[in-house]
């Protein structure tokens, strides 16, 4: 029964766009730094009425990587604007890129080597020097592995600067590498679209947006995460005509601007993506020529989605039946120019990889992968060897052996956090490279249990987040404005370019480059064979070297353009996927051959009771995640998170935009305050509020106890059943006053959409799909279920952190 009404497209809004060696052996020993060539040629270029120097390099605030030119002076960053030669952003910048500068200079960055002298958790350290630091962690990991394996080294790291460390992890013989960029954003999307097409839809993605006829988005917030250039050719789109259509239990900004806005019943997604197949199958408006040509599985697609039909998807979602086949009729009349968004972060409840598949799928049926305003082709750059050479024998045993057979990056990192636990644990030691797993990853009550049984950690960071109060040995990097990175090669580009990070100015204190530290622990356990230019730079040169260019070239281009590969499939002619059969693989026996469903089917979570709210987060355009609420200048505006509440359910409670509440969860976890917004634009049966808030870091001084922490309440998981990928949405809360009582009352509104799932008996579900009257709850992998209802145990929230007792503008 539909319950919602959709909303037609407001006015639209103008989008912002924008074995351990002797010291001589080992190059730039810790004492000094290497000796290295400087950057090219420094563009000259002015700031007000003064002269100042002007280097090109590439943001690191997100993944899309936008070009800039950081303007110096007198030895100090006085500026960064965005690169108006970047292929993506064209010189648009955000603000979390325009304040990035900030995190230079700033009094609470990590400056020097420190050692634990407390208990884990405590916060208190001694300064070392870097040789002792690194002999220490050398000692540490050679006594690992000689003792356990290179697999019993659990990486977490994240973003490019970590790609030298993850690059000697692998060279070792250790798959137990995570990363939240797999585990919780690309994992299953990617993974579900390799299946299908052989290549996963990019990073960037390659949407060919600007010239989409009409653009689907499912749970995707364009605009919130302010990725300049996807922004821009969002905004492009919509000022063309294209046709807008976002499902999504919340009214994003994008959702704003939609023809139609679907307030689709949570983990409820796939059975629209089925009912939409449904249609374009039943009434035979699909590309027949371009799945003929291209594709195998179509009469499997066809048999299996036989029952999805939109009144039983209207059931399911509760959307109203005739919207969901309007908007398949919409599709098929724009086809192939639609873009089915792929979105990012993927990891929802469990069942993501099917999802993604069922996305693919309907981008197959529409003939929009190859094709213009669908999806482009990956292009091919030719690069140089990377740092470290592939093992020389065989991978250690994985920490998800057996259980999650698509591990394409490494593992999830509740596969690393669970085998550090027991009298079995075969994981030892950690290193978090640039990775808050306090803000990152779920359940941090195990977190926390591994944490206190490994024998060693190590942390690589800017910033004294959560991580440091539990390490053992802490280790200043250099900022993304200080240090060089590895080629940043893209190839999710219709004209394929390179560039380069290099750094505007020296690293400030002690923080040092991320290719020396990798070198430097990689030379003192006697692997030579890696890092084996001197200096960063000359390794860059032999990446750069099938390019015709070498490092001081592109340092002062910036950029480098390869020219326009072929973006799209040849219209008269066959393409090989990189599939087994070399064709789009609709039905995929690679899935069957592995336990899981050669077809996309709809499987039903578990819905909250009256009371409660499935909690959901998303974005903030002034922040990425966890990793900008303390500087000041982005905190100004936006201090903190607000907790989004339907206005009836608000209401209901008694409640206005403004008051502050407490949440507790399922597993009787509590925080708060929270400020309430009482609003329409979210279904009565969900809150939400913006992710990386509610640091829990004492040295973070800007963002320490500053709103709430969504990860805080996500205390159990549902991990998607072939990447291990790490589902957020099971979670639960109720909204308590500060002693813990519920704030009762809900509306008639909640009620109904509350209502069960239809039973099989009632209406024709998907093929094989379980009487969801008979479905339990997921259970939660860390540890044992709580139920919704009943008196549950209090905890607090979180472990008092101690005090970060050396200061660390005291050590530069």
């Amino acid at each position: 029964m539909s319950t919602e009404p959709t909303l037609k497209r407001r006015t639209l809004l103008k989008l912002l766009t924008a074995s351990s060696l002797a010291p001589a052996a080992l190059p730039g020993r810790a004492g000094a730094f290497p000796a290295r060539r400087e950057p090219g040629l420094r563009r000259s270029g002015r700031l007000g009425a003064e002269a100042v120097e002007e280097l090109p390099s590439i943001c690191d605030l997100c993944f899309w990587r936008c070009g800039i030119l950081v303007q110096v002076r007198d030895g100090r960053i006085v500026r960064v604007r965005g690169n108006p030669d970047h292929p993506r952003s064209k010189g648009r910048l955000c603000a979390r890129g325009n304040a990035g500068r900030h995190m230079v200079d700033h009094p609470d960055r990590l400056s020097a080597p420190l050692l634990r002298v407390g208990e884990r958790g405590e916060g208190k350290w001694k300064r070392i020097s870097w040789d002792q630091a690194l002999d220490l962690w050398a000692e540490k990991t050679r006594q690992a592995i000689a003792e356990h394996g290179p697999g019993s080294i659990g990486l977490f790291s994240h973003g490019l600067a970590s790609r030298f460390m993850n690059a000697f992890m692998l060279h070792l013989g250790n798959p137990n590498r995570a990363a939240p960029s797999f585990g919780q954003c690309r994992g299953p999307r990617d993974v579900g679209f390799q299946l299908t097409f052989g290549d996963g839809p990019g990073s960037p993605e390659r949407h060919d947006m600007a010239r989409s006829r009409m653009i689907v988005l499912l749970g995707c917030h364009i605009g919130e995460n302010v990725q300049t250039g996807q922004v821009a050719e969002f905004a492009e789109a919509l000022s063309r005509g294209a046709r807008l259509v976002v499902a999504d239990p919340r009214m994003s900004v994008a959702a704003s601007k939609a023809d139609r806005w679907l307030p689709i019943r949570p983990g409820t997604d796939t059975a629209l993506l089925l009912a939409w197949i449904h249609v374009l199958l039943a009434e035979e408006s699909y590309d027949r020529d371009y799945i003929q040509r291209h594709s195998i599985g179509i009469d499997s697609i066809r048999r299996a989605v036989r029952p999805c039909t939109p009144a039983w998807a209207s059931e399911v979602t509760q959307l109203p039946r005739e919207a969901i086949v309007e908007e398949a009729r919409w599709m098929a009349r724009h086809r192939p120019a639609v873009l089915i968004h792929c979105g990012r972060f993927s990891a929802w409840y469990g069942n993501d990889t099917q999802r993604a598949r069922a996305m693919a799928i309907l981008t197959a049926l529409l003939g929009a992968w190859g094709r213009p305003g669908g999806y482009f082709l990956r292009s091919r750059i030719p690069l140089g060897p990377r740092a470290c050479p592939p093992p020389h024998g065989e991978m250690d045993e994985s920490a998800a052996s057996g259980r999650h057979a698509f591990t394409h990056f490494g593992v999830a990192a509740q596969e690393i956090v669970e085998a550090s636990i027991g009298p079995r644990a075969r994981i030892k030691q950690w290193v978090f490279y640039a990775d808050n797993l306090a803000q990152s990853h779920p359940d941090f009550r195990r977190i926390k249990e591994a944490m206190r049984r490994v024998d060693f950690i190590t942390m690589v960071d800017i910033w004294p987040t959560e991580g440091a109060l539990w390490a053992d040995l802490i280790l200043p990097e250099a900022s993304y404005l200080e240090r060089h990175g590895d080629v940043y090669a893209v190839e999710d580009h219709p004209r394929p370019f390179v560039a380069l990070r290099q750094p505007a100015i020296p690293p400030r204190c002690e923080a040092k480059e991320p290719y020396w530290i990798a070198q430097q622990l990689a030379h003192r356990l006697g692997h030579t064979d890696c890092f084996t230019q001197p200096d960063v730079t000359g390794y860059l040169d032999a990446r750069l070297a099938p390019l015709g260019i070498g490092y001081e070239e592109l340092a002062r281009k910036g950029i480098h353009q390869l020219d326009e590969q072929q973006p799209f499939l040849p219209e008269c002619s066959a393409h090989r996927f990189a599939t087994p059969s070399g064709k789009i693989e609709l039905f995929s026996s690679t899935l069957e051959s592995k336990g899981h469903d050669p077809i996309p089917r709809f499987e039903a979570v578990e819905q909250p009771e009256p009371g409660w709210y499935r909690l959901l987060s998303g974005r903030s355009p002034y922040h990425t995640g966890a990793r900008t609420q303390n500087l000041s200048r982005l905190a100004r505006q936006a201090p903190q998170n607000s907790l989004w509440i339907n206005a009836d359910e608000a209401r209901a409670k008694g409640l206005r935009s403004g008051d502050l509440v407490y949440l507790e969860n399922q597993d009787g976890f509590r925080t708060g305050p929270i400020a309430i917004l009482a609003t329409a634009a979210i279904r009565s049966d969900a809150v939400f509020m913006v992710h990386g808030f509610g640091s829990r870091s004492p040295a973070m001084r800007f963002a320490h106890a500053k709103g709430i922490s969504d990860n805080l309440l996500s205390s159990r998981y549902a991990a998607d059943g072939p990447t291990g990928g790490t589902g957020f949405r099971v979670n639960f809360v109720q909204l308590v006053d500060r002693e813990g009582k519920e704030i009762g009352g809900t509306s008639e509104r909640s009620l109904r959409e509350r209502e069960a799932y239809p039973k099989a008996s009632d209406l024709a579900p998907a093929p094989d799909l379980p009487d969801p009257s008979a479905a339990k709850p997921r259970a939660d992998e860390a540890g044992e279920k709580k139920p919704l209802d009943g008196k549950k145990p209090q905890k607090k929230a979180e472990d008092s952190p101690g005090v970060f007792q050396v200061k660390p503008e005291d050590s530069c």
